[in-house]
């Protein structure tokens, strides 16, 4: 997984307005405070006061052997008095300076990240988090921690180096020969064994108050991961990482896991005190979860942590998985470093791999990259200031006058950057977060709803009409936004929200209706997806020739699609086609020589050895390379182009490999008439729109029509990526059908429409689509747009009905065969949901628009109302049989009149 950016993002750095801000401050929005941190941090304190509290008393705990051994934070002293049971009863303090920042993980979400203790050290951030005059704020926190009203502010000294201290605090200090006459309370982040004799002794009989609590430190004094630092700057963060477990989920704090591999025969190696996680359970789209929910616990799609690092075998793969090692890094049991993924080639990942099949013991972690500003990461290093008072439980965590630490921006070989954490509170914003659904709901919708209609406002800048309003709400389909609004508990909200709407407006003459709410278009529609899925051209899967396919035949599933592995790879076929059909609609609208049909090349490469694929082979030996199909229209304005792209390669099937629904681990690509020749054909279609428009000069800006290649597993995007690449590098180039080269590295891509199964009306909630723009004002505008095309066809869909042709007539019926052209049907209305990229209910990540929105191309993805758990998807179901003609038509309308609008207008 990449590092996700703040914004600017790097395409949008080339652009007017696209500089890094300049400013000294790092927002913390409601939402994050709310549904990540606040809850995250109490886990965290509550977990490491919990272990530490046993620590103390004497008892077993979670805390490893080897974090212990030697550790002067926790000397024979300590460790004698625990197990006497003679510590003090004090409150036990955390003064915990934390390393968080966000991570991208494989659904497209973006939580705050647990990266372990602040690799700033112990006393830093703590102290860094006052001004140089604050000294009442200090003690009220002193006070605090010690559940003290601190009656004699003047016992509380401090027993620090003085680099980093702010001007109060020097006045504090003690020196280490001083006498602690008069003193009760010390703040001080030396280990405990390196304190003076009287401070210790005072301490253990007490007549002293350390914070924080001296066992706190010991996470900052593993002398092994200070040795792994000298090779890996952050291993200070490991050890207080290795204390919990892995926690994933839409809106949560996310911890990755971590742990030590045993690769040998635990017979034959002594005993150890490392802490041994063996296993990890890979998430994607195979556990048919929603986007929000947490790790599955049920042990399935489980595998060897060194498995699942390591090994490209299709059988430990599956249909998608990918090595991990890139996301990993991994360190010998003397703490040499094996492997730093993030920052590894092939050849490193390579011998990690032969290091780890060697044998021996091995400390890992799964490592995600940080928040990006341009080449900086970012790293927010939190104090968390925790207590847990005797004879309680429950820990409680300071958020009135809690330090706020500091955001480093952090490159090698450079100074760091410092940013003062701003945390927002913004009328509004500062109730939708804290708004709640009954008990009972899974997420929080109402909440969500509230943030959608917010940041939307905010975005366009302009009243919300009703109708865009209303398309942003996840509520009952029949429940208008008044009456949610008044069913709201906060009624200062509901008032706020009400004044950000306005009237509904015209959204003016269609473009491109004349030409799509036909019949005849209906038809050519379903004739071009049936040609696309149940021609000759059946091999669509850019990984064919699958070697493991040998000996397996697919199991039932397999024979009644007539399924069978492929014998070659159709894929070049089937782009040379889109070359053919798209030459014939340039002859026929006489564009030929001005627009023209070109091919985006590059090669499949991979940090992983896949050559049970001759498609990943060939490209290895330069027998082959992957290709994107574009035709690109002209506007007057060649120094612009709006892209409007689908993927033209199709999934593995599931039914056919997965054991549990019959299958025997056959790889046979899927007919794809939903996915995703549904949009392959709206691509189609729009060409024979959009080059009339061109003719007439009436695009401002030029079209891409863009066929993605390799979307699908194992490619994973491919063809974006390669194609975002090369716009972020300025180095795209495209080869017309002569061979020449057509540098298109200037003209700037303003927004990208990618559509991705628009063919399937989904029976429990029909009549739906995704308008899921990614991350961006930018993209939130165009899908604006495309709520206004689909107001229009809505408004147009109503006096088309009754007219004499469709007047009386209902849904389209669907039909087994691409031959039986469904009979006439009424025009259907559609209802497009907005659906930002945070939305649980977006699909963007799923797809190709995930990787434009992650570089800064504004994005907005059209998508039925995608049932990940529906027969139809990525098996041998996804054929005409799925295809809803009335939904996919109008759908296919909607999405070329939003594309031919957005090339049109004067000012995007």
């Amino acid at each position: 997984m990449p590092s996700p950016c703040l914004r600017p993002k790097p395409y949008e750095l080339w652009w007017p307005g696209g500089t890094l801000r300049d400013e000294d401050v790092f927002d913390v929005s409601e939402y994050e405070q709310a549904d990540e941190l606040e809850p995250g941090l109490t886990r965290i304190a509550g977990h490491l006061l919990g272990e530490l509290s046993k620590l103390v008393a004497g008892r077993p705990t979670e805390l490893s052997r080897t974090l212990l051994a030697d550790n002067p934070a926790w000397p024979i002293e300590l460790s004698e008095a625990a197990s006497a049971g003679r510590l003090p009863s004090a409150p036990l303090t955390l003064l915990f300076p934390l390393a968080l920042s966000r991570t991208q993980d494989d659904k497209g979400n973006v939580p705050w990240t647990l990266f372990g203790a602040s690799h700033e050290g112990a006393s830093r951030p703590f102290w860094r988090s006052f001004g140089p005059h604050e000294k009442e704020r200090f003690e009220r926190l002193c006070a605090w921690a010690t559940s003290d009203a601190l009656s004699s502010p003047s016992g509380l000294r401090v027993l620090e180096s003085d680099d980093d201290l702010p001007d109060f605090a020097r006045l504090l200090l003690l020196g280490d020969d001083a006498a602690l006459t008069a003193v009760h309370t010390l703040v001080t982040f030396r280990p405990f064994a390196t304190l003076a004799e009287g401070v210790r002794r005072a301490y253990l009989e007490g007549r002293l108050r350390l914070l924080p609590h001296p066992a706190s430190l010991v996470f900052f004094e593993h002398r092994g991961y200070r040795r792994l630092a000298e090779a890996l700057p952050r291993a200070g963060q490991i050890p207080l990482l290795h204390l919990f477990p892995r926690v994933e989920g839409g809106y949560t704090l996310r911890i990755p896991q971590s742990g030590w591999l045993d690769e040998v025969d635990a017979d034959t190696r002594p005993a150890h005190g490392h802490k041994i996680v063996r296993h990890v359970v890979r998430t994607h789209r195979w556990q048919r979860t929603q986007r929000d929910a947490g790790i599955a616990g049920d042990g399935a799609y489980t595998d060897d942590v060194s498995v699942a690092l390591f090994s490209s075998a299709p059988d430990d793969l599956g249909l998608y998985g990918k090595p991990m090692a890139r996301n990993a890094q991994v360190w010998r049991e003397d703490y040499r470093l094996v492997l730093d993924g993030p920052n590894a080639g092939p050849l490193d990942v390579a011998n990690a791999a032969a290091t780890v099949d060697r044998g021996g013991r091995f400390g890992y972690r799964f490592y995600y990259p940080p928040l990006r500003a341009g080449a900086r990461e970012l790293f927010w290093h939190l104090p968390l200031v925790a207590r847990l008072t005797p004879r309680s439980t429950s820990p409680e965590v300071l958020s009135d006058g809690a330090p706020a630490g500091y955001v480093l921006a952090e490159v090698p070989n450079e100074p760091p950057i410092e940013l003062a954490p701003r945390i927002l509170d913004r009328a509004g914003h500062r109730e939708a977060a804290r708004l709640r659904d009954h008990a009972g709901r899974s997420r929080n919708v109402t909440g969500h709803n509230a943030r959608k209609l917010l940041e939307l406002a905010e975005t366009l800048g302009t009243p919300l009409s009703s109708s865009l309003a209303r398309a942003t709400l996840h509520i009952a389909r029949e429940q208008t936004i008044e009456a949610w609004l008044a069913s709201l508990d906060d009624p200062a909200l509901a008032a706020h929200l009400a004044g950000l709407l306005g009237p509904d407006v015209d959204p003016g003459p269609a473009l491109t209706f004349d030409a799509t709410g036909t019949r005849a278009f209906e038809e050519r529609v379903w004739h071009s997806i049936a040609s696309l899925a149940e021609g000759p051209l059946r091999n669509k899967e850019n990984a064919d020739v699958v070697a493991s396919n040998r000996g397996r035949h697919g199991g039932p599933a397999a024979r009644a699609a007539g399924a069978e592995a492929a014998q070659r790879r159709d894929l070049e076929r089937l782009g040379d086609e889109l070359h053919v059909r798209y030459r014939a609609l340039l002859e026929k609208h006489q564009m030929t020589g001005r627009a023209c049909v070109a091919d985006h090349r590059f090669r499949w490469e991979t940090d992983f050895d896949f050559s049970w694929s001759e498609g990943w082979a060939k490209n290895q030996s330069h027998q082959a390379h992957e290709r994107n199909i574009v035709l690109v229209i002209p506007g007057r304005d060649r120094g612009e182009a709006v892209i409007m792209g689908d993927h033209y390669d199709t999934a593995y099937m599931e039914d056919v490999f997965e054991e549990d629904r019959g299958g025997d681990g056959l790889r046979v690509a899927a007919a794809g008439a939903d996915d995703n020749h549904s949009a392959t054909t709206a691509l189609l279609l729009a060409a024979d729109v959009l080059l009339p428009l061109a003719r007439e000069g009436r695009l401002a800006r030029d079209v891409w029509l863009v066929h993605l290649t390799g979307e699908e597993f194992p490619s994973d995007c491919m063809g974006a990526r390669a194609l975002s690449r090369a716009l972020v590098e300025r180095r795209l180039h495209f080869f017309d059908e002569q061979g020449a080269v057509i540098d298109v590295s200037t003209p700037r891509v303003v927004g990208a429409f990618i559509l991705d199964m628009i063919g399937h009306n989904n029976p429990r909630d029909r009549d739906v689509f995704q308008i899921a723009p990614g991350e961006g004002d930018a993209a939130a505008r165009l899908a604006a747009r495309a709520h206004a095309a689909n107001t229009r066809w809505n408004r147009d869909v109503a006096r088309w009905n009754v007219a004499p042709e469709r007047r009386g007539l209902t849904r389209a019926e669907r039909r087994e065969h691409g031959r039986d052209v469904p009979p006439p049907f009424a025009h259907l209305a559609l209802r497009g949901e907005l659906r930002p990229e945070w939305d649980p209910r977006s699909a963007l990540y799923n797809t190709d628009g995930q990787i434009f929105s992650d570089v800064g191309v504004p994005v907005v993805l059209f998508m039925e109302n995608y049932d990940i758990n529906r027969t139809g998807y990525h098996d041998t179901h996804d054929t005409m049989k799925n295809i809803d003609l009335d939904y996919a038509a109008a759908l296919t309308a909607i999405a070329i009149e939003t594309v031919a609008e957005t090339a049109c207008a004067h000012d995007i």
